[in-house]
């Protein structure tokens, strides 16, 4: 009999499902639901697992057979990840820096990726559910804010998005280039960091 990912999740009263194994690791009386994508949304269907009912060996054997799903919006991922991927990601526009900045360039990103208010709003989050590795929208925002301070010549937003996501289609973070931040500390934080590496 295949092994349902019961290790993780279990349905909450009701009869058996069809297709589906009985046996879990509280109960061999609670019926399971097995894990699949299409049901991942109805979180009242499921209980939270308690330590005492996890198996490793069940958890594993999910995997193997390819049964097991994450939720890659609650994934955490590391500073050294995101300051990795928007180096990457703001290479792309390199041939967009000004003359002014060609030579700082390289040194402003390092100041606003060592700032621990600037890797907050880079860090992913749930409303930023596209954003696996960082969060795109306000990478958009910082290069918008740097653009008007003349570290980036003015091109239109759509020769900055092309470039960016490498499409010649438009994305929903085109539109972002064009924000800036309404807080006025980060415009500040931002603009002294340019006005440090002015030549």
């Amino acid at each position: 009999m295949a092994l349902s990912v019961e290790q993780l999740m279990a349905a909450k009263g009701g009869g058996p499902l069809s297709e589906v194994s009985e046996r879990s690791l509280a109960s061999e009386k609670d019926p399971i639901l097995e894990l699949l994508p299409h049901k991942l949304n109805d979180v009242n269907k499921y209980r939270r697992v308690r330590l005492e009912d996890f198996n490793v060996e069940l958890l594993m054997a999910a995997a193997r057979e390819g049964r097991l799903y994450v939720d890659e919006s609650k994934k955490e991922v590391s500073r050294d990840y995101i300051i990795k991927e928007v180096r990457a990601y703001v290479a792309r526009i390199r041939g967009f820096v000004t003359k002014e900045f060609c030579m700082s360039i390289d040194s402003i990103w390092k100041q606003i990726l060592s700032d621990d208010v600037f890797i907050e709003l880079l860090t992913p989050n749930s409303k930023a559910k596209k954003c696996r590795a960082f969060n795109k929208y306000n990478v958009m925002r910082i290069i918008g804010v740097l653009r008007e301070k003349g570290v980036y010549e003015y091109y239109n937003d759509s020769k900055f998005n092309a470039i960016l996501e490498q499409t010649d289609k438009d994305t929903p973070y085109r539109k972002y280039l064009g924000m800036g931040f309404e807080q006025r500390d980060l415009l500040l934080r931002l603009r002294k960091i340019v006005a440090q590496d002015q030549l």
